[in-house]
């Protein structure tokens, strides 16, 4: 992972860790949203992610390839997110991503 991929996962991750009492680590959250950990005491943390971590932050993720809109879609309904401005936006993005052809990449018009 590049340096500027792990300050934007650290970004969330502070983010999310604010208002709770117990922090998640950036490995522990890329594990729920990949689907490696189903531990329901982490599903408030996921929901954070979604409600209270910026578009921007969360969109910077894929571009850095951290986690794809199919993973962060997955995880969505995994962990239940919902009534999240960002759960609506990257339903939206994942559905782009699916009509793409594997040839085409992310930068190539449809």
């Amino acid at each position: 992972m590049s340096k500027d991929a792990f300050e934007n996962l650290t970004s969330a991750v502070t983010t999310i860790n604010t208002p709770m009492p117990a922090s998640i680590d950036e490995g522990t959250l890329l594990a729920c949203l990949k689907g490696e950990i189903s531990e329901r005491k982490w599903r408030v943390y996921v929901q954070a992610l979604f409600d209270e971590v910026d578009v921007s932050v969360i969109h910077n993720l894929v571009i850095d390839q951290v986690v794809t809109f199919d993973q962060l879609l997955r995880a969505i309904d995994a962990w239940q997110v919902t009534e999240s401005e960002n759960e609506r936006w990257v339903r939206e993005m994942a559905s782009f991503e699916v009509g793409r052809s594997p040839a085409e990449g992310a930068d190539r018009p449809r």
